[in-house]
């Protein structure tokens, strides 16, 4: 049975209403139970690309950004070899849901590659139950973790990165687990202009549903972009992104985004997916001071009220 798409940001939503079902296992929105698990998988940890509507394949750089691309883990494999780097933010998908989604990321020198470490946590206390009749039970719990590990480099003049995973929903009685691939290239062009592609929640082995028996995968994520990058000032710059995005069976989605950097420390970021008729603008900012870097993104979604995250950066450690 084909799944029908789910908005990004949304897909917290997605899981919120596989977990109203477990009890009963009726459907949802037109949603199975199971269907709609992993959704979450789709949401971009990064503010960056979430504050440039989801673009950022050729611009992504550190280990905050090894999610959209896992190139953006061989940061500091060029030249200096540079220290570890951490990573670690938030993410608060719509208020109607009340619940937030933790992330942390490690990356570390390895002879001439850099070794990335990953963990996201998503969770909901209280959920209503119901039984078959319609009525309410217990309250339960939800949550969905990811962890995940692997190497990244520069080597023939591409930045490459790839990882292994492991993710696992458990909603009720209806828990399932996967194991995943997730890879990527980039590589600087001529005249500031870049490009990379990724492949990420690949999936190599996936569980069924103990209730239903339904084979459960992560929704499949395609991208490819160009970045452009021009140098306006001693301690200025503007990065032009322009991506295309497919999900699972979704349409292909092409996200672009522009980041105005002044003063070395600042950061101002504005994006917009284009073909996607349920996200809308997305804006942002980050802040670099020494090995300290902070970054925030808002994003407008057009039925529910907008979704927004942070991290914090630190390198050198």
């Amino acid at each position: 049975m084909p799944v029908r798409p789910i908005p990004f940001f949304a897909s917290f939503s997605a899981l919120a209403l596989c977990a109203l079902a477990a009890s009963t296992v009726r459907a949802q929105e037109g949603l199975d139970l199971g269907a709609s698990s992993f959704q979450f998988l789709k949401l971009s940890l990064s503010p960056r690309a979430t504050a440039l509507g989801g673009a950022g394949a050729a611009l992504a750089a550190g280990v905050g950004e090894a999610e959209v691309n896992p190139a953006a883990g061989a940061f500091g494999v060029k030249g200096d070899q540079g220290g570890s780097a951490l990573t670690v933010g938030q993410e608060y998908p719509p208020r109607e849901f009340g619940t937030s989604a933790s992330h942390v990321s490690w990356n570390l020198p390895w002879d001439r590659r850099r070794v990335m470490l990953h963990a996201r946590y998503l969770g909901f206390d209280d959920i209503p139950g119901f039984d078959d009749d319609n009525n309410a039970t217990t309250a339960y719990k939800a949550h969905t973790l990811k962890l995940q590990a692997g190497l990244a480099g520069h080597d023939f003049g591409f930045d490459w990165g790839g990882s292994a995973a492991y993710a696992r929903n458990n909603i009720a009685d209806a828990s399932y687990s996967a194991y995943l691939a997730n890879a990527g290239l980039r590589r600087d062009l001529l005249l500031g202009l870049s490009a990379g592609a990724s492949v990420t929640n690949l999936t190599l082995w996936a569980s069924q549903t103990r209730e239903t028996g339904e084979t459960v995968e992560p929704p499949l994520i395609l991208q490819a972009g160009l970045g452009y990058v021009r140098r306006l000032s001693p301690g200025s710059r503007v990065a032009v992104a322009l991506d295309a995005r497919r999900v699972a069976d979704e349409d292909v989605v092409f996200p672009v985004g522009a980041e105005y950097q002044v003063f070395e420390a600042l950061f101002i970021r504005a994006g917009y997916p284009v073909g996607d008729p349920d996200n809308g603008i997305a804006l942002g900012f980050g802040l670099q001071w020494s090995r300290f870097g902070f970054n925030y993104a808002y994003k407008r979604h057009e039925t529910l009220s907008g979704g927004h995250g942070w991290t914090l950066e630190i390198r050198d450690l």
